[in-house]
């Protein structure tokens, strides 16, 4: 007996042939049920794939040039601070955590206490201070920075325990920034003269293209005024009835 020997072809489909069975080869292909095991063990030529879900869009366009600008745009939060003292223990790492917690970059800082002046760095702050060259225990200026803005300093100055000034290079216009401690009421008429005849002359010397921020305690009080504008018959059409004030009264 002769045997015929079928092909050890294999297609994609797992199914050998002879030939006259390929497929549109022959009138009777349909009707050939194929070898035993036809289609057993053949792998699928594409494997299956996670049927992804597609979500809705937004109908609102996205404004690419305002996500860039707002993405370049960096904001600074500025305060001031009366400490009463820095003197006891730990107390300026307690003022620096607090204002970290709040976030804010830069803190204008008052009665800090601490004679002479001079600049402390720390890991996340920076704290300048000027205070009085002898030991009194009283008065002091300063700021405490956060270290987003460190970099951007480009001067600052100690002029008394009174005051003293920063300079922080801005994109546009650079910033100078006055720390303020004013003369309190008790203090003799010339102490207050030159304190604010010097803060005068700070401020004239900032360029015109610069931005002038003051922040301090200024240790005033606040007191009516007689003005032509309460007077006005349309801004306070009700007559108001004002003590007289003498000399020393004064508005803040």
């Amino acid at each position: 007996m002769i045997l015929r020997a079928m092909p050890a072809l294999a297609l994609a489909t797992g199914r050998a042939t002879l030939p006259g069975q390929v497929e549109c080869d022959g009138p009777h292909e349909r009707e050939y049920p194929g070898p035993p095991g036809w289609g057993l063990g053949v792998r699928l030529t594409t494997p299956p794939r996670k049927k992804s879900i597609v979500k809705k869009t937004f109908n609102k366009p996205r404004n690419i040039m305002n996500t860039r600008r707002r993405q370049r745009t960096t904001d600074l939060t500025f305060g001031t601070w009366n400490v009463q003292t820095l003197l006891q223990p730990g107390k300026m790492m307690e003022i620096a955590d607090e204002v970290l917690k709040q976030g804010i970059d830069l803190v204008a800082l008052q009665e800090i206490r601490w004679q002479d002046h001079g600049e402390i760095n720390k890991n996340n702050v920076t704290v300048i201070y000027s205070g009085p060259e002898n030991q009194t225990g009283q008065y002091g200026t300063g700021f405490i920075i956060s270290r987003k803005i460190k970099e951007s300093i480009l001067k600052w100055e100690p002029f008394n325990y009174g005051l003293c000034r920063i300079r922080i290079r801005g994109k546009f216009r650079n910033l100078t920034i006055i720390s303020a401690y004013a003369p309190t009421e008790g203090k003799g008429e010339e102490e207050k003269v030159n304190f604010y005849s010097k803060l005068k002359r700070i401020c004239s010397r900032v360029p015109k293209y610069e931005i002038s921020i003051i922040m301090g305690d200024f240790n005033a009080k606040v007191v009516l005024l007689r003005t032509r504008i309460l007077e006005h018959p349309i801004l306070f059409p009700i007559k108001l009835e004002l003590p007289k004030m003498g000399k020393s009264d004064s508005i803040c």
